[in-house]
């Protein structure tokens, strides 16, 4: 970063004015010392380089202030054998004061552009250490790279690590990738820019997604040079985002059309086994609404899992929810993926429909316990459930299955590829089934 000259004379105490007065005095002793080899010509010419130097380091002002104080010189010591004011005396301080003025002025100028440069760059500074942006410039004749410190910290190097040249740049870049930014890089010589993405390797192998913007120099009549400027920016964040979109919005189309085939079958399989219209309408609603609070439990969890207890509580809070008396659960907990979390749930609804019905929830005394363990089959995990209705009145086994057991085997045995076991014992029902998780 450029150091202002503002700061070379600090102001305080004016020290920058006795500064100049100093160098305007040593200007005038080494004069004098140089008198018997210049003689009376060139009286000034030590002053000149001490005006100049005192505007470039003080300002403007300390530079008038050291002109004046070179004239004031002039004046009272003219050359020999001449009066004060004599014409000669004049003619010197005439051509001192427009030369060492305009000396003053071309300082000033400098010390303005300098401190506008500073100030640039400063903005330029913060609004890549902002963004997270680095930049870089690239020789292609003499395949040389130079990287600032943003840009290092960016690839995760160290500040000594940054890479010298195009083969160890290219080394940071994934295999897959570096064809493809070779072609580019050749591709920008003629356009003069190019855009990209690559995907860089950082020392601990971990891999990021870069986008790079550069430019090539170009000089006076337009042809470009070998010297390629650009900045990076890491867009990991952003191309995981892209990833996840586009795979929920796969996964969201899967699901609208599994559901709606499920959805479908509900209303044909309901219709087949309702006596009447009003009966079809009530099981249909209710295996709807079974099914919407499986999907409002996954859309919270952005469809990524479920808990086993939270699907139970959902589709047992129709049917008076989970109070630990004559509802309830026991078991450690355990994350359902959605095709699970779905099919148990229609399962549980099921279970609870025919509970409140003819089973143990039908009678004011009755009680439902539901238990469940995860456990290793064959060195690969399983969801045991046990369903144990009790105090309810007199189980039998029905003579046919309806279309509430056959969709919890279908739930469970088809879509699940788990195991079920249904004992109409005359205490109450058991059923039990085991799904791998």
């Amino acid at each position: 970063m450029l150091i202002r000259y503002t700061t070379l004379l600090p102001s305080a105490f004016g020290l920058p004015y006795w500064t100049a007065a100093a160098m305007v005095a040593l200007a005038v002793g080494l004069r004098l010392a140089l008198h018997p080899l210049l003689g009376d010509t060139l009286c000034d010419i030590t002053l000149y380089p001490v005006v100049l130097a005192a505007a470039v380091l003080g300002g403007s002002r300390v530079g008038l202030f050291a002109l004046l104080l070179g004239a004031a010189a002039i004046i009272v010591m003219p050359p020999e054998g001449q009066p004060v004011l004599s014409m000669r005396s004049l003619v010197d301080l005439s051509l001192y004061l427009g030369s060492a003025g305009l000396s003053v002025a071309v300082a000033a100028s400098l010390r303005a552009t300098v401190e506008r440069l500073e100030v640039a760059q400063e903005r330029l500074v913060a609004a890549l250490e902002a963004s997270g942006t680095g930049t870089w410039r690239w020789d292609l004749r003499t395949k040389q790279v130079a990287w600032d410190p943003a840009l290092v910290h960016l690839f995760g190097l160290e500040p000594d690590a940054a890479p010298r040249s195009e083969a160890d740049f290219m080394r940071m870049i994934h295999p897959d990738d570096r064809a493809h930014v070779r072609r580019v890089v050749d591709e920008a010589f003629a356009k003069g820019v190019a855009e990209y993405e690559f995907r860089a390797i950082r020392p601990d192998g971990t891999i990021r997604w870069m986008d790079a913007r550069s430019r090539m120099i170009r000089d006076g009549k337009g042809a470009s040079t070998p010297l390629m400027i650009g900045a990076c920016l890491d867009v990991t964040e952003r191309k995981l985002a892209q990833e996840r979109q586009a795979l929920l919005i796969h996964e969201l189309n899967h699901r609208v059309k599994n559901t709606l085939a499920v959805v479908q079958s509900l209303a044909l399989q309901t219709l087949r086994n309702s006596p009447t219209l009003a009966a079809f309408r009530e099981a249909f609603q209710a295996r709807l609404l079974a099914l919407s609070a499986t999907h409002n439990i996954l859309t919270q969890e952005l469809w990524e899992s479920a808990s086993m207890r939270e699907i139970l509580c959902a589709e047992l809070n129709p049917f008076g929810g989970v109070d630990g008396q004559r509802v309830s659960l026991t078991g450690e907990p355990v994350r359902l993926t959605p095709r699970q979390a779905l099919g148990f749930g229609m399962a549980f609804h099921e279970l609870a429909t025919n509970a409140a019905k003819y089973g143990a929830l039908s009678s004011q005394i009755g009680s439902v316990a539901i238990d469940w363990q995860v456990t290793n089959e064959d060195g690969c995990p399983h969801v045991v459930v046990d369903w144990t209705e009790r105090d309810g009145p007199v189980v039998q086994e029905p003579e046919r299955k309806g279309f509430g057991s056959r969709l919890i085997e279908r739930s469970i045995c088809a879509e699940l590829d788990g195991a079920l076991t249904m004992r109409f014992d005359p205490g109450g029902l058991r059923c039990s089934f085991s799904v791998p998780l």
